[in-house]
């Protein structure tokens, strides 16, 4: 018996992400918004170790580069990085809505 996935949840994470980098292009100060989720998240009492890894790698991408694009790049990247990145998008939480009220 074979099970299939439900491929529904990720288009819309897909299109999310999409949505986010997109955002960050527009409005390139988004950027404060994932560092205050990234700092948000460390400061819980309980998190998953792979949470707490890829929170340290989306500050070292955030830390490493100023360019806008290759920050958008690298969390779009089919890599180890860019794929723990997009499996959580609570960090990227609110990018959207910074596009939106100014």
């Amino acid at each position: 018996m074979t099970r299939s996935r439900n491929r529904a949840s990720t288009q819309s994470s897909q299109t999310y992400m999409k949505q986010v980098v997109d955002a960050l292009r527009q409005n390139p100060t988004a950027i404060g918004v994932i560092k205050a989720n990234c700092q948000y998240y460390q400061e819980q009492a309980y998190l998953k170790k792979g949470l707490k890894r890829t929170i340290e790698r989306l500050e070292w991408i955030l830390a490493a580069d100023d360019d806008i694009e290759r920050i958008c790049q690298q969390i779009m990247a089919d890599d180890h990085i860019g794929n723990k990145c997009r499996q959580y998008p609570l960090l990227f939480k609110g990018v959207n809505q910074s596009q939106k009220s100014e």
